[in-house]
């Protein structure tokens, strides 16, 4: 190559120029960065768009009512995060002074209450949005009647109450069996156990093990121990337990 070929090339090397506007530390809305490149002979513009941040939204799995201490909730993005500059990361808060991290955290709530979950997504220039879901938690306690199917016994009276996952049961028949005491759990998500023993002259023992509705006002499932039993039960109550399950909050978190 000449001298002369080399001097050429030096001095379109050195005309060429490039020349950034708009704002891409703008902390919200739509960024507009434009990029011109020029040479002696030509001029060209690119114009790239960032898109404001949304923080998407978000729910639980599973959805509806939880029950205290036992329902353990997947919280997790139904829409997912857009905008800003990718990647993401997240943060929790979940209402009841406890928090979490990634983009799919688990929280088990421990006491009965109304809570809001919310997420903060972060993108890669700092900037951040947030998302938030309510969130019920109730207890089992209440007067459950069951009635259970192939027999005729119906509107059997189960008093329970919730102490954490443990639970003390009563059942004063109202089909001539006495009264019965015993215990039980609760399990996740939404999983009720329950045995008591009559007393008398004959005692015996009987077992509910079932499972709660979304709305906590439904409990079915299998029971053993009256005559002809195994048989499914259904039980329902008119709302949905307590909120005062005598257990100490937790601190908020400020």
């Amino acid at each position: 190559m000449s001298v002369r070929s080399l001097l050429l090339i030096s001095l379109l090397l050195a005309t060429l120029s490039v020349a950034c506007t708009g704002s891409p530390t703008q902390t919200d809305g739509v960024v507009n960065v434009t990029v011109t490149t020029s040479t002696t002979t030509t001029t060209s513009t690119t114009t790239t768009t960032i898109p404001q941040l949304r923080a998407g939204a978000i729910g639980t799995s599973p959805a509806g009512v939880g029950v205290a201490s036992a329902t353990v909730y997947t919280f997790l993005f139904t829409t997912p995060p857009s905008g800003g500059v990718p990647p993401y990361t997240f943060s929790w808060v979940f209402g009841d002074g406890a928090e979490g991290g990634g983009s799919a955290p688990s929280h088990a709530y421990v006491n009965t209450g109304d809570f809001t979950a919310t997420a903060t997504a972060t993108d890669s220039r700092g900037i951040s949005e947030k998302a938030s879901v309510p969130v019920s938690i109730r207890s089992v306690t209440g007067t459950w009647r069951a009635t259970i199917a192939g027999t005729d016994l119906n509107r059997e009276p189960i008093d329970i109450v919730q102490n954490q996952t443990a639970v003390t049961a009563t059942i004063n028949s109202t089909n001539g069996f006495g009264l019965a005491s015993g215990t039980g759990n609760v399990a996740n998500p939404r999983n009720l156990s329950v045995s008591a023993t009559f007393g008398g002259a004959a005692p015996f023992a009987v077992t509910y093990v079932g499972r709660l509705d979304d709305t906590l006002l439904m409990w079915s499932g299998m029971v053993s121990g009256y005559a002809g039993c195994p048989c499914p039960f259904t039980a329902t109550r008119p709302t949905a337990g307590d909120l005062s399950l005598g257990l100490p909050a937790l601190p908020t978190r400020r």
